[in-house]
């Protein structure tokens, strides 16, 4: 009995010190609706913001986050009245479906230090008649840390309090008075939170202010606005990101992940899957990736799982890799590895989710990874699969093996999209100049080309357009992915080989 007694608390402390290894965190991802905002900005925000999303879902199982929009006005519809205002999408969730499940809300003026004392508002649960959304409080987890990732296209200070555009204190805007950034200070001071910024910023003063606003880390090291009430007062490098747009790439939603996301254990995953309709219950496709894990740690599991789109549950996924290194895996997906799923669950689409467990000196760590092929919404789309398909894989699966042996990053490097072809690329292959031909809508919309580790390397707004023309004549050979994001955030994909 003893023994028994002895056993039950070992393993009882080794769960808590699983807990305990890294500490959780409550993201506010805070919107600009402003006037200057255009559908297209706004689904470039939503874009980047769901791969966000993603990251931060995966490194740590008790993360949350909450989206808020902020404007002065109702979007679409009759305003009586406008005033600094916030609509919480939902209360601090992990569910990646409720978390990516936000649209626009708001419109027309741009006041952030206002908004975010409406936030304050609502951490703090008090009634204020400018949060304008059916979910009214922010109800944070006492034990997480905090972080705020700010997308806006504002100016440091222009305008009235109707539609003016302020990243400061609209009652007091002065230049490097700590009162500018009250809210902001109190928000570091007393919620220890971490700001991250990302600023499509018209002009140096609006950037000095947005740099100010981003807590220490990160890799911008330009001028900041002197704020000396700032925790972070005269630190460099900041967590800002200026941008030309508000699509992130694979680095800079890496770098912010990593700046504000606990991953003290020190490990690292990459998983890559190529999609498709019906994944690996028609064809045989390869769940692969490596890992990193830092001095003295070992090595514990690697657990699959397939998370529904439709309500976020998550479901065991039978995952016995090959290994063609000590870091280096893939494994082949038949129908036996997914009969852990419930038949009535089966439907609609899923993302694989990979989840690292290792050991450091007797402290239990792990970190996850989506799906790193770039920009994909999905992994595998059950409508399409029929589960009674052979559980035998085809005869080039040593062929595949052997692959890999020869070079770890073969198939990381020529990933190639298989979907029913979107729109035409001609020529393709091509020299680097070619045309898109849309074969129906959008009409409206944003073209973008990715190369194979998720960077964007082209960005081209259309209007009323069918055909677009095309010139990457400057990059190297290889295997580009072009996305088509129309204004009602639909993504389609092609490949295209530059020669």
């Amino acid at each position: 009995m003893k023994k028994l007694f002895l056993l039950m608390l070992m393993a009882f402390l080794t769960f808590m010190n699983f807990l305990n290894a890294q500490t959780s965190t409550d993201f506010i991802i805070c919107i600009d609706n402003s006037g200057s905002i255009s559908s297209q900005r706004y689904n470039e925000i939503s874009v980047s913001a769901k791969k966000l999303i993603e990251n931060i879902l995966a490194c740590h199982p008790k993360n949350r986050v909450a989206v808020t929009h902020y404007g002065t006005g109702l979007y679409g519809q009759s305003n009586s009245s406008y005033n600094p205002r916030i609509y919480i999408e939902s209360d601090f969730t992990n569910n990646i479906v409720t978390a990516q499940s936000f649209i626009r809300r708001l419109d027309v003026g741009d006041h952030f230090h206002e908004a975010l004392g409406l936030i304050g508002m609502a951490l703090d649960n008090n009634f204020s008649p400018d949060i304008v959304s059916p979910q009214t409080t922010l109800n944070k987890n006492p034990d997480s840390n905090l972080v705020i990732i700010l997308f806006t296209d504002a100016q440091r200070s222009a305008g009235d309090l109707v539609s003016g555009s302020y990243l400061v204190n609209y009652y007091n805007s002065t230049l490097a008075d700590p009162g500018a950034f009250k809210n902001v200070s109190i928000f570091k001071k007393e919620r220890k939170a971490r700001f991250a910024v990302v600023h499509m910023s018209p002009d140096s003063y609006s950037t000095q202010a947005g740099a100010s606003i981003a807590s220490a880390g990160g890799s911008y090291t330009g001028p900041v606005e002197s704020n000396t009430d700032d925790i972070d007062f005269g630190i460099l490098p900041r967590l800002y990101f200026g941008k030309s747009d508000f699509i992130l790439d694979a680095n800079e939603i890496l770098e912010i992940t990593q700046n504000v996301c606990d991953n003290s254990g020190g490990g690292s995953l990459e998983m890559f899957y190529e999609p498709n309709n019906c994944g690996g219950l028609n064809s045989v496709q390869s769940v692969f990736g490596s890992y990193n894990l830092p001095p003295g740690a070992n090595f514990v599991s690697l657990d699959l799982s397939i998370v529904s789109l439709t309500t976020g549950d998550q479901y065991p996924v039978s995952y016995n890799p090959t290994y063609t290194s000590p870091t280096e895996f893939w494994q082949w997906m038949v129908p036996a590895d997914f009969s852990s799923v419930p038949g009535s669950a089966m439907v609609g689409q899923f993302k694989f989710l990979l989840m690292l467990t290792y050991e450091v000196g007797g402290t239990i760590y792990h970190t996850s990874s989506w799906n790193n092929y770039p920009f994909f919404s999905y992994d595998i789309d059950f409508i399409s699969c029929n589960k009674s398909a052979s559980q035998k894989a085809p005869q080039h699966k040593k062929e595949y093996k052997v692959d890999r042996n020869a070079d770890p990053n073969h198939f990381k490097k020529n990933i190639v999209a298989e979907s029913a072809q979107q729109f035409q690329i001609t020529p393709n292959p091509t020299n680097g100049i070619f045309k898109v031909i849309l074969n129906k809508e959008p009409e409206n919309g944003l073209m973008q080309i990715v190369d194979l580790t998720g960077n964007v390397i082209y960005n081209k707004v259309f209007r009323n357009s069918k055909e677009l023309n095309v010139d990457i004549s400057s990059q190297k050979q290889g295997v580009y992915l072009i996305k088509i994001i129309s204004d009602n955030n639909k993504i389609m994909t092609e490949k295209i080989i530059k020669k």
